[in-house]
Protein backbone atom coordinates (compact mmCIF):
# COMPACT_ATOMS: atom_id res chain seq x y z
CA UNK A 1 0.00 0.00 0.00
CA UNK A 2 2.78 2.45 0.87
CA UNK A 3 4.51 1.73 -2.43
CA UNK A 4 1.31 2.60 -4.26
CA UNK A 5 0.95 5.84 -2.29
CA UNK A 6 4.56 6.82 -3.01
CA UNK A 7 3.75 7.22 -6.69
CA UNK A 8 2.55 10.67 -7.73
CA UNK A 9 0.62 9.01 -10.56
CA UNK A 10 -1.72 7.47 -7.96
CA UNK A 11 -2.54 10.93 -6.63
CA UNK A 12 -3.03 12.30 -10.16
CA UNK A 13 -5.40 9.48 -11.16
CA UNK A 14 -7.42 9.58 -7.92
CA UNK A 15 -7.87 13.37 -7.85
CA UNK A 16 -8.73 13.47 -11.57
CA UNK A 17 -11.31 10.68 -11.27
CA UNK A 18 -12.76 12.27 -8.14
CA UNK A 19 -13.14 15.64 -9.86
CA UNK A 20 -14.50 14.10 -13.05
CA UNK A 21 -17.13 12.13 -11.14
CA UNK A 22 -18.34 15.11 -9.12
CA UNK A 23 -18.31 17.38 -12.18
CA UNK A 24 -20.57 14.93 -14.00
CA UNK A 25 -22.92 14.78 -11.01
CA UNK A 26 -23.21 18.57 -10.89
CA UNK A 27 -23.65 18.94 -14.64
CA UNK A 28 -26.34 16.26 -14.79
CA UNK A 29 -28.19 17.26 -11.61
CA UNK A 30 -28.44 20.98 -12.28
CA UNK A 31 -29.89 20.49 -15.77
CA UNK A 32 -32.66 18.09 -14.76
CA UNK A 33 -36.26 19.30 -14.79
CA UNK A 34 -37.01 17.09 -11.78
CA UNK A 35 -34.28 18.93 -9.89
CA UNK A 36 -36.00 22.30 -10.39
CA UNK A 37 -39.41 21.01 -9.37
CA UNK A 38 -38.18 19.49 -6.11
CA UNK A 39 -36.73 22.67 -4.63
CA UNK A 40 -37.63 24.01 -1.20
CA UNK A 41 -40.41 26.52 -0.89
CA UNK A 42 -39.81 30.09 0.25
CA UNK A 43 -41.38 29.46 3.64
CA UNK A 44 -38.54 27.14 4.63
CA UNK A 45 -35.22 28.02 6.26
CA UNK A 46 -33.41 30.83 4.46
CA UNK A 47 -30.14 28.88 4.08
CA UNK A 48 -31.81 26.00 2.24
CA UNK A 49 -33.93 28.40 0.22
CA UNK A 50 -30.84 30.34 -0.91
CA UNK A 51 -28.91 27.12 -1.58
CA UNK A 52 -31.85 25.83 -3.66
CA UNK A 53 -31.93 28.96 -5.75
CA UNK A 54 -28.16 28.89 -6.20
CA UNK A 55 -28.49 25.37 -7.59
CA UNK A 56 -31.64 26.07 -9.58
CA UNK A 57 -30.19 29.13 -11.30
CA UNK A 58 -26.97 27.31 -12.14
CA UNK A 59 -24.69 29.71 -10.30
CA UNK A 60 -22.80 26.85 -8.70
CA UNK A 61 -21.17 26.11 -12.05
CA UNK A 62 -18.70 28.93 -11.36
CA UNK A 63 -17.58 27.18 -8.18
CA UNK A 64 -17.45 23.85 -10.01
CA UNK A 65 -15.28 25.45 -12.70
CA UNK A 66 -13.00 26.90 -10.02
CA UNK A 67 -12.60 23.47 -8.42
CA UNK A 68 -11.82 21.97 -11.83
CA UNK A 69 -9.17 24.65 -12.38
CA UNK A 70 -7.73 23.98 -8.91
CA UNK A 71 -7.59 20.27 -9.78
CA UNK A 72 -5.82 21.12 -13.04
CA UNK A 73 -3.25 23.21 -11.17
CA UNK A 74 -2.77 20.41 -8.65
CA UNK A 75 -2.25 17.85 -11.42
CA UNK A 76 0.25 20.18 -13.11
CA UNK A 77 2.12 20.54 -9.80
CA UNK A 78 2.24 16.77 -9.48
CA UNK A 79 3.46 16.34 -13.06
CA UNK A 80 6.15 19.01 -12.69
CA UNK A 81 7.38 17.54 -9.43
CA UNK A 82 8.77 14.27 -10.77
CA UNK A 83 10.18 12.91 -7.52
CA UNK A 84 8.10 10.19 -5.85
CA UNK A 85 7.00 10.64 -2.27
CA UNK A 86 9.58 9.58 0.28
CA UNK A 87 8.84 7.45 3.36
CA UNK A 88 7.97 10.45 5.56
CA UNK A 89 5.57 11.99 3.04
CA UNK A 90 3.90 8.69 2.19
CA UNK A 91 3.32 8.04 5.91
CA UNK A 92 1.92 11.54 6.29
CA UNK A 93 -0.31 11.00 3.25
CA UNK A 94 -1.50 7.67 4.66
CA UNK A 95 -2.42 9.34 7.96
CA UNK A 96 -4.24 12.11 6.08
CA UNK A 97 -6.22 9.52 4.12
CA UNK A 98 -7.19 7.72 7.32
CA UNK A 99 -8.38 10.98 8.90
CA UNK A 100 -10.24 11.92 5.69
CA UNK A 101 -11.96 8.53 5.66
CA UNK A 102 -13.09 8.90 9.27
CA UNK A 103 -14.35 12.45 8.64
CA UNK A 104 -16.18 11.28 5.53
CA UNK A 105 -17.91 8.53 7.52
CA UNK A 106 -18.97 11.10 10.11
CA UNK A 107 -20.24 13.41 7.35
CA UNK A 108 -22.25 10.57 5.81
CA UNK A 109 -23.81 9.87 9.21
CA UNK A 110 -24.71 13.55 9.64
CA UNK A 111 -26.12 13.65 6.10
CA UNK A 112 -28.21 10.55 6.80
CA UNK A 113 -29.47 12.06 10.06
CA UNK A 114 -30.41 15.28 8.25
CA UNK A 115 -32.45 13.28 5.75
CA UNK A 116 -34.16 11.29 8.50
CA UNK A 117 -35.07 14.40 10.49
CA UNK A 118 -36.39 16.31 7.48
CA UNK A 119 -36.80 14.43 4.20
CA UNK A 120 -37.58 17.59 2.23
CA UNK A 121 -34.85 18.79 -0.08
CA UNK A 122 -32.85 15.59 -0.42
CA UNK A 123 -31.23 16.85 -3.61
CA UNK A 124 -30.09 20.08 -1.99
CA UNK A 125 -28.67 18.24 0.99
CA UNK A 126 -26.94 15.71 -1.23
CA UNK A 127 -25.37 18.39 -3.43
CA UNK A 128 -24.25 20.32 -0.35
CA UNK A 129 -22.61 17.15 1.01
CA UNK A 130 -20.85 16.57 -2.32
CA UNK A 131 -19.79 20.20 -2.52
CA UNK A 132 -18.28 20.20 0.98
CA UNK A 133 -16.59 16.83 0.46
CA UNK A 134 -15.19 17.76 -2.95
CA UNK A 135 -13.92 21.16 -1.79
CA UNK A 136 -12.20 19.77 1.28
CA UNK A 137 -10.51 16.93 -0.64
CA UNK A 138 -9.19 19.23 -3.37
CA UNK A 139 -8.06 21.93 -0.94
CA UNK A 140 -6.49 19.43 1.47
CA UNK A 141 -4.50 17.81 -1.33
CA UNK A 142 -3.55 21.23 -2.68
CA UNK A 143 -2.35 22.43 0.73
CA UNK A 144 -0.52 19.11 1.28
CA UNK A 145 1.35 19.56 -1.98
CA UNK A 146 2.18 23.20 -1.28
CA UNK A 147 3.33 22.75 2.30
CA UNK A 148 5.01 19.37 2.16
CA UNK A 149 6.29 19.07 -1.35
CA UNK A 150 7.09 22.58 -2.57
CA UNK A 151 9.44 23.85 0.11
Amino acid sequence: MKRLLQSRLTNIVCISMFTGFYTIIYNVNTREVVFSSSMFSSEYDSFWYNWSHLLENGHLRFVVNALCIATGILVMMLVIRRRPYDEYHSTLLTNCLIVATVLTMIAIAVFYLMILLDPRGVLEKFTLFIFIHWTTVILADFVYELLCRWR
